[in-house]
């Protein structure tokens, strides 16, 4: 029953605030899901079942309890939401603040509740009339917001780099999600969409594709900043396109919906601009689907029991997609590993084939059911987006030029573990500072992350490249998010990506040469390469070898720098050094050092080698922001 204190309310009150808070409550959970993916990392080094079993307590299980819990508690879903927000908001700032295995705990527990807090948030606003619309124009102002954030700091989260930076940025963020909770705590709940679990294939995307500009960079070829900007527009234009109501005619969401997984396929299985283009339509088709998903011209009754199921439901979809995509690296599939996530779309799209047009009264498919939204006021959510875009455009990133020491031509080989450390720890400037106190002229990096999951989405191909000022190049392995990279800082000639024999698998190798010259003016052809990793794979290893070595120009001096998954003695190194490869560590370094894992090394599978060439020095570094421990040699060509 209406009060007079109702009357005098404008009739779009609340509604500016709904939208706010799921677009923030939305980046929480992009970032919150794709800090799980260095934390999930931990558990995956123990084995494919335990991370299994991880990921489905992590996003399915605890999320339909902590929703069960916080509306048992409450008995409102406006106080609901409060206390969800809270919570994960809490959990968020102890993540930023805690290390290794408490920060493991707390990573997983905050991705929990950011699935919590996110589908009672879409809820509560989705749960009305053109409540749909609005839920989806929060969720890609969030989208685009969280992509302004990883332009800006390029792609390296706040949560990994700890610092005044970091948690000021968590408290802002966590600040706001309370604050704009509380305004709408009191308000009554109507219901909620009945296709809630439309989120979960929706949450895959966005931090895959839609909320990752890493992903786009890697996939299209251009810069992260220009995929950036695609990215941040596509959210605004679907926020326009959102706040007309006659434009989502039922003929436009059939034809999203279609497109929206032809879309999807294109970005991950197409290189170049068709890859960007497809991102950045993807977006808008996703924004259309969703406000057809969470319209609700019958809501689902509110009950405590249904929510957690529906909060379950979105949690294990999303697990489903992210799952079975990364486990295709250890197990594989059968299939490239994208259609999983194109099924995810497929999903998706088809929660949002509704009769109804979202806005639009059900029985005559016309006039409004809900006022008109503030337009104005709702647009003027765009402009954060938009503005981080612009200072991460203009801002100045590089670092000082590197320096080279005058002793030679110095080559640094290191497997990078995509950034992530056995601590649960994204480092970048702990590896840049290390790489940056050798002053080599050639940097030979593996497993390179490029808006990789469990790399937290970091795209290091460009942040190493912009923080050491240094020329990069970088070839796909297992796929165009992860492979290996060579940095130089004079310009790198004649370069070559070298496709290797699958073999046993399970994983796609390759390898990376260049040509760079020395400052003596003469010129070193240098290689990295990744070999197949499991131990039984010698005859993989020894194949993708020969195709190497006879792939490789045979025009003057080399250095092969790479992890070879071989310790001394076995074939494989055997096999360069009775081809007149010379192994640097064995030649002028300690043959004991070890370089894996980083803690406590047990192995030597990091490998530099020469030919027409002499090595002067040979060294493994104490550093462990990687599971591997770099290896340095000075050159001297013959």
């Amino acid at each position: 029953m209406s009060t007079p204190e109702d009357s005098t309310r404008p009739p779009d009150a609340g509604i500016a605030s709904r939208v706010a808070l799921v677009a923030v409550v939305t980046l929480l959970a992009v970032d919150a899901i794709r800090a799980s993916g260095p934390v999930l990392d931990r558990a995956f080094t123990v084995g494919t079942l335990t991370v299994a079993a991880t990921a489905i307590g992590t996003y399915l299980i605890a999320p339909g309890l902590f929703s069960a819990l916080w509306l048992t508690l409450t008995r409102r879903r406006g106080s609901g939401v409060l206390l969800a927000v809270s919570v994960l908001g809490a959990a968020r700032l102890a993540t930023q603040l805690l290390t290794d295995q408490a920060r493991f705990a707390a990573g997983l527990l905050t991705a929990a509740l950011a699935i919590t807090a996110l589908v009672l948030s879409v809820a509560r606003a989705a749960g009305r009339a053109a409540g749909g619309r609005q839920a989806a124009i929060g969720i890609v102002l969030g989208i685009g917001v969280s992509v302004g954030v990883q332009t800006v700091l390029r792609t390296w989260d706040p949560l990994w780099r700890g610092g005044l930076t970091g948690v000021l940025w968590a408290v802002l963020l966590v600040g706001a999600a309370v604050a704009l909770a509380a305004l709408g705590r009191r308000e009554p709940a109507e219901g909620r969409p009945r296709r809630t679990w439309a989120l979960g294939p929706a949450l895959a995307l966005i931090v895959m594709v839609l909320a990752d500009p890493a992903f786009v960079a890697a996939q299209s070829g251009v810069g992260l900043v220009l995929a950036a900007a695609v990215l941040v527009l596509s959210a605004a234009a679907t926020v326009w396109v959102l706040l007309v109501p006659d434009v989502l005619t039922p003929a436009i969401r059939v034809v999203c919906a279609v497109a929206l997984p032809i879309l999807v396929a294109l970005a991950f299985l197409l290189p170049d601009v068709v890859a960007l283009v497809a991102a950045g339509l993807a977006q808008i088709a996703t924004g259309v689907v969703l406000a057809g998903s969470l319209s609700t011209r019958r809501p689902a009754p509110p009950g405590i029991a249904r929510t957690a199921v529906a909060t379950a439901g979105v949690g294990g979809l999303l697990v489903l997609v992210l799952l079975v995509y990364l486990l295709d690296y250890d197990v594989p599939l059968g299939i490239d590993n994208a259609w999983v996530v194109v099924a995810g779309a497929v999903l998706l799209a088809l929660s949002g084939l509704r009769r109804t047009t979202p806005g639009v009264a059900p029985s005559t498919g016309e006039g409004p059911v809900a006022p008109p939204l503030r337009a104005n006021a709702l647009r003027l959510l765009v402009l954060p987006s938009v503005l981080l875009l612009l200072v991460g455009w203009w801002r100045p990133w590089a670092g000082d030029p590197a320096v080279a020491d005058d002793d030679g031509f110095r080559v640094l080989d290191w497997n990078l573990h995509y950034g992530v450390a056995l601590d649960t720890r994204v480092d970048l400037e702990q590896i840049a500072r290390t790489i940056e106190a050798e002053q080599p002229d050639v940097v030979a990096l593996q497993e390179v992350a490029r808006g990789w999951v469990l790399g937290g989405g970091v795209d290091m191909a460009t942040w190493l490249a912009e923080r050491l000022d240094m020329e990069v190049a970088f070839a796909p392995a297992a796929d165009r998010q992860f492979g290996n990279v060579l940095l130089s800082r004079t310009p790198l000639t004649d370069v070559q990506v070298i496709e290797l024999p699958y073999g046993e698998g399970p994983q796609q190798r390759s390898a990376l040469t260049a040509r760079v010259q020395a400052d003596d003016g003469s010129w070193v052809r240098v290689t990295s390469v990744h070999l197949q990793h499991r131990d039984e794979n010698t005859a993989t290893r020894l194949a993708q070898l020969d195709a190497l070595t006879a792939a490789l120009p045979d025009d003057g001096p080399s250095v092969l720098a790479g992890d070879f998954n071989a310790e001394p003695g076995w074939p494989e190194p055997e096999r360069l050094t009775g081809a007149g490869w010379v192994s640097a560590i064995d030649a002028v370094g300690d043959p004991d050092a070890l370089t894996y894992p980083s803690v406590d090394p047990q192995v030597r599978i990091d490998w530099i080698l020469g030919r027409q060439v002499t090595f002067t020095d040979a060294r493994v570094l104490d550093a462990d922001p990687s599971d591997h421990r770099a290896v340095v040699v000075d050159v001297a060509p013959r």
